[in-house]
């Protein structure tokens, strides 16, 4: 799949995180953005994104949270992961960067995460990139689901809001498998 396309909407875009951009949007969201809730280690994966991640960080940033170097050592980590490892920045219509939307594919299915940061949060933005990302998977014949965790009330709203539904499925760390049907 390499790197994937330029999303766009009506209010943003999502430009592929390569390794040439890397280190300047680890800069540009470590301030702004809360990765490690409770001391956790960063993880990006795209099930790490997704829902929980959204509102469950503590609103006041530490400085482990928002260290770039981290957070540039583990967005390098993630582009250099291969084809199956897809990574955007989301940027409004005048160049914020507002999070980060993923995706982790495997043969025919694929997973999507979004990651909005604490300024642009409860704006939409969010489901907007999902709702983008998804449609282009679809296109391309993938299964697109989620990984949402148990409880996490703002992860299944947004899921619902993008056409995403609950399986019987419950993988590790209590997390819920949610796809979006095909039509």
């Amino acid at each position: 799949m390499g790197e994937g396309p330029t999303l766009t909407t009506a209010r943003m875009r999502a430009l592929p995180l390569t390794v040439w951009n890397v280190g300047f949007v680890a800069e540009e969201l470590a301030q702004a953005m809360v990765l490690a809730a409770r001391g956790r280690p960063v993880r990006l994966a795209a099930g790490e994104l997704f829902g929980g991640a959204l509102d469950s960080a503590p609103a006041a940033a530490d400085s482990a949270a928002t260290d770039p170097t981290g957070m540039r050592r583990e967005l390098r980590r993630r582009v250099s992961a291969g084809t199956g490892s897809l990574t955007w920045v989301l940027r409004g219509q005048d160049g914020a960067a507002l999070g980060l939307l993923a995706a982790d594919t495997h043969r025919a299915r694929a997973v999507v995460g979004v990651r909005v940061s604490n300024p642009y949060r409860r704006d939409g933005f969010g489901g907007e990139a999902v709702q983008a990302l998804a449609s282009w998977l679809e296109y391309r014949g993938l299964v697109v689901g989620s990984r949402i965790g148990v409880g996490d009330v703002v992860g299944k709203r947004l899921a619902q809001s993008t056409a995403f539904v609950p399986t019987g499925v419950l993988l590790t760390e209590r997390r819920r498998l949610w796809i979006r049907p095909p039509l």
